[in-house]
């Protein structure tokens, strides 16, 4: 089994407008509603890829009733912590001029103590029973930064394979505890080695100093370009099918979710790229935070390419 561990998830609302107008009456076309988070992502690609999944995320308020009530229409096993606090929303703006949406994020929380004690505790028992635990995402008010690093630190304990995926000091503290895979995209990748990338042999080197400490497998995300990764010293190339992205938002935790499936199975590092970029792609043609289907995962891995890569040079 595959569990994800969500500490701040979110219902994602998309609201489609011909053309925003900022201080301007908008009229909307259509609005879309989902459960959202790094976590409830990829617990959803994971079930629609037939992999066992469960997820654990602190949900409260209306808001986390309708999470659970998209987990529960998909059959993915909930282990939630109640909060006081409702959970948040966030808000995507899309128009018909090509341009990347323009959102509005809540921060999520705030979580009190005994809240983040009883997901602790739930965490070790996940952790037992699972092959990998996924942790990823922005951490809510209440909840320090080296959170990720205590939650790598709980799942190994209990036997499972950790995967982080996060930002800025969230994801700087977590790789401490040296996770078995962490996924950054190209632009947090910059960040956490303080660098700019100019080419995909920059993005190999980058992925092969982040793998010296002590990271198994690292996968750096670049969008429609594919991803780079390394995994026993190896750098690769993953070329992605050419589709036409509709919404990216959950494309990253639907990489994941493939690659996982793949690993669990037994299968190679190549394979389990290709089958992570088909899963990746396949949500990217999906409209607003709608995570893709199967069907069109199983069309798309058959044009996944992927090459060695000789990682650039000091």
């Amino acid at each position: 089994m595959i569990s994800t561990v969500t500490l701040n998830p979110a219902v994602d609302k998309t609201v489609y407008v011909t053309k925003l107008l900022p201080y301007d009456t908008n009229r909307v076309l259509r609005v879309e509603v989902d459960a959202g988070g790094k976590g409830i992502n990829c617990a959803r690609m994971l079930a629609r890829l037939g992999a066992e999944a469960r997820a654990l995320a602190f949900l409260g308020g209306k808001t986390g009733e309708f999470v659970a009530a998209v987990l529960a229409k998909e059959g993915i096993p909930l282990d939630r912590v109640q909060t006081a606090r409702p959970t948040r929303t966030t808000i995507a703006i899309e128009d018909s001029t090509d341009q990347p949406p323009t959102t509005f994020n809540e921060r999520g929380g705030p979580v009190d103590h005994a809240e983040l004690v009883a997901l602790l505790e739930k965490t070790k028992e996940v952790a037992r029973v699972s092959s990998h635990v996924v942790f990823g995402g922005s951490v809510p008010v209440g909840v320090n930064n080296d959170i990720y690093n205590v939650l790598v630190q709980i799942a190994a304990a209990g036997g499972a394979r950790a995967v982080l995926d996060a930002d800025g000091e969230p994801l700087v503290e977590g790789v401490k505890a040296r996770p078995y895979m962490i996924k950054p995209n190209l632009e947090e990748a910059e960040r956490f080695l303080n660098s700019v990338f100019h080419s995909k042999a920059d993005v190999g080197r980058a992925a092969l100093k982040m793998a010296e400490l002590g990271v198994e497998l690292v996968v750096i995300s670049l969008g429609r370009k594919g991803a780079v990764a390394c995994y026993q010293g190896l750098i690769y190339d993953a070329v992605p099918p050419d589709v036409k992205e509709v919404s990216t938002v959950g494309s990253g935790d639907s990489m994941i979710a493939g690659l996982l499936c793949a690993l669990e199975k037994g299968l190679d590092i190549k394979n389990a790229l290709r089958l992570g970029s088909a899963a990746g792609a396949a949500t990217a043609m999906s409209d607003g935070a709608d995570i893709g289907e199967k069907t069109d995962v199983d069309n798309l891995i058959s044009q996944v390419k992927i090459r060695k890569l000789e990682p650039a040079r000091e």
